[in-house]
């Protein structure tokens, strides 16, 4: 999958019209996600991600404030926030231009919720937009989790917790307010920003334990209206092959510390996520300090911000089906093996603090849309372009002299 590109002076274009919406129609709390395409303080490069694998990232002040999990980017909206929120700031992400990435989130507040900790939680016309979701998958937080997998969206909305048997259902469409359609996502997409086709998603953990970080890896699926031919999709997992990989899980940060200088980050040890979970992640450039941001601990504000960069649901049939399938924690295939190993191994008793899903109340939605047009010529380049233009003008002339 390709990242189409954005230049500075078609961002700041669409960023105004971004905000333009309609009095009737609430705008999103953020613009756009900050890219080398949007932002000239962000850059490509590689990091270590939370299980200390080497990843492709997206970089500000020499840390990373997003990774690329096979199609989709992954930002923490809580790093964003203490960017943009720092004592001392340099302005490395406007918010009068991006917006802003700390605002609240849950059932209802997001107008569109794939899951949900509130029985009976719908997704009807959400943002006054005049049309209609299906209602977001249950999790029954009572229930003891140590993990779950959700889908959402087609004609059978599902979902099973591990334990296995512990909690699972199935439920048509019918009973959930119908399927999701590609044509009402964009009319919903729309009342965020006009120009945006492309789907934002949120995740609100609330996770308990002094290791409170988790698996979580996703699929996104555009069907055609009798679910016989996929039209497209895009994985969120680690390993970059465009598939789902259920096996081979993102691993999301819980508390997390980006330090000002090497001898602070000395001082507080390597982050690992089982013996030191609160060490150093990353030392910034400019000596800005960012700590303590917690994940994962059900602040009501997203913790994750994420998206597919080539998901331009414009390109499909508006009766396509959008179906989402969601896998959080140490999930159990039907014979109670772990499909993820437990961090630390072991009995699920000592699950609580090693990368398991322990509560339930994880909630997931639809928070943002954002557009990513073809690159748009830089000056310099549009002042190559012309001097070539004139250099050819003046070889026609001396030809027809």
């Amino acid at each position: 999958m390709k990242l189409q590109t954005l230049s500075l002076c078609a961002t700041l274009a669409l960023a105004s019209a971004g905000f333009a919406t309609a009095a009737s129609a609430a705008t999103a709390p953020f613009t756009f996600l900050p890219t080398p395409e949007n932002n000239a303080n962000a850059s490509y490069g590689m990091y270590k991600d939370g299980t200390g694998e080497l990843r492709e990232a997206i970089m500000m002040n020499g840390i990373p404030i997003a990774f690329k999990y096979d199609d989709v980017w992954s930002y923490s909206a809580k790093l964003l926030d203490a960017i943009q929120s720092d004592t001392n700031p340099t302005n490395f992400i406007p918010a009068a231009t991006f917006g802003t990435y700390d605002f609240s989130v849950g059932t209802g507040t997001i107008a569109v919720n794939l899951s949900s900790n509130s029985g009976g939680a719908t997704n009807l016309d959400p943002n006054n937009a005049g049309v209609n979701f299906q209602d977001p998958t249950n999790l029954s937080s009572n229930n003891n989790v140590m993990g779950w997998t959700c889908t959402w969206g087609g004609p059978t909305q599902s979902c099973t917790n591990s334990p296995t048997g512990n909690y699972t259902y199935t439920s048509p469409a019918a009973n959930e307010n119908g399927t999701s359609t590609v044509g009402n996502m964009l009319t919903y997409l729309h009342t965020l920003n006009p120009d945006a086709n492309i789907p934002v998603f949120y995740a609100d953990y609330n996770q308990t334990g002094s290791v409170d970080s988790l698996w979580f890896s996703a699929k996104f699926e555009v069907w055609d209206s009798t679910m016989t031919t996929r039209r497209g999709m895009w994985a969120q997992d680690q390993t970059t092959n465009t598939l789902w990989d259920q096996d081979d899980p993102t691993f999301n940060y819980g508390v997390v510390n980006f330090y000002g200088t090497q001898a602070a980050c000395d001082a507080a040890g390597a982050y690992n996520p089982l013996t030191n979970p609160s060490g150093c992640a990353g030392v910034t450039a400019n000596g800005d300090e960012y700590t303590k941001l917690e994940h994962n601990k059900g602040s009501g504000q997203p913790d994750f911000l994420a998206y597919a960069p080539d998901m331009d649901l414009s390109k499909f049939d508006p009766t396509d089906l959008i179906v989402i399938t969601m896998s959080l924690g140490c999930v159990q295939d039907a014979n109670g093996n772990y499909i993820v190993t437990p961090l630390g191994g072991g009995a699920p008793s000592i699950h609580n603090s090693l990368g398991c899903n322990t509560n339930g109340g994880e909630e997931f939605g639809i928070v943002g849309a954002l557009s990513v047009p073809t690159r748009v010529p830089e000056p310099s380049s549009l002042l190559l372009a012309g001097l070539g233009l004139l250099g050819l003008a003046r070889v026609r002339r001396l030809m027809q002299a």
